[in-house]
């Protein structure tokens, strides 16, 4: 890892001495030539460490998320709502041959380049449509707080800048992003009724559902969602869960990502209606 480091500075320093046209030019040729390709035939045009470890990891760490998006079948239509890069969007499209319509929400600037730098070069532009919108529960211009900058990276927060256990931090960036309630989103803009949907909202997943009532009482058939309970006395798991109950479902499975009695709690819940 030393010596790693030691060449990139060398690197670094080299290049810094040249004129910026040469600069750009290096800059044009690497951007180029960096890519990953998965086991499952996905391709990542990569510009930071972050996004290659992002990809790198998503099948050990979403497989049952990835059975999930498997087992869809005609009619359907997914929303995938922190998209990110796009590993699962992608994935969805790809299981299905285009056939499953996918709509991927990243309100993350770098981020939502990395994800349409990557439907484009999965050749997935019929299937996947990516929007640059935050879902919340009311409509409107929002400041979206940057936990740090870099595509790929997470734990970002649209109104307050408050964590998954609702403490505050210190951003890094505030954007403005649009802020869109999904009932609103999907009735101005002319959207398909989502069947399925995935949540990965790091801690307000509450308030992206109360802005969904209409669709989960209606098209809405499924909803994975990841919860974070910070502590034994946090609730969020048994909230959502209540509010999910008064919408019909239940839950038809639980992955947990840590030991039972582990905190924070992180869990991939799977709600169906019933």
């Amino acid at each position: 890892m030393k010596a790693g480091k030691a060449m990139t500075q060398r690197l670094l320093s080299r290049a810094a001495v040249l004129p910026i046209g040469f600069r750009l030019r290096l800059l044009e040729e690497l951007k180029a030539t960096t890519a990953f390709e998965d086991a499952d035939g996905l391709r990542f045009d990569l510009e930071s460490l972050t996004e290659y470890k992002r990809a790198k990891r998503r099948r050990a760490q979403e497989a049952p998320l990835v059975r999930w998006l498997a087992a869809f079948g005609p009619g359907d239509v997914f929303f995938d709502v922190g998209a990110n890069i796009g590993e699962l969007a992608l994935t969805a499209a790809r299981l299905h041959g285009g056939r499953v319509p996918v709509v991927a929400f990243e309100p993350a600037f770098d981020t939502f380049a990395a994800l349409v730098r990557n439907v484009l070069a999965n050749g997935l532009t019929g299937a996947v449509t990516p929007l640059q919108v935050a879902l919340f529960d009311e409509t409107g211009v929002r400041p979206f707080y940057r936990s740090r900058l870099g595509a790929g990276s997470a734990s970002h927060a649209v109104s307050e800048a408050l964590d998954y256990a609702r403490r505050p931090f210190r951003p890094a960036a505030v954007e403005h992003v649009l802020a869109f309630r999904l009932d609103d989103l999907v009735r101005t803009m002319g959207l398909p009724r989502p069947t399925r949907i995935k949540l990965d909202v790091d801690g307000v997943e509450d308030r992206v559902l109360a802005g969904a009532v209409e669709l989960l009482a209606s098209s809405v058939r499924e909803v994975y969602t990841e919860l974070i309970d910070a502590d034994a006395a946090a609730d969020r798991v048994r909230t959502v869960t209540a509010f999910m109950g008064r919408l019909g479902y239940q839950i038809a499975e639980v992955a947990e990502h840590r030991a039972p009695g582990t905190f924070p709690r992180v869990a991939d819940v799977l709600f169906a209606r019933r």
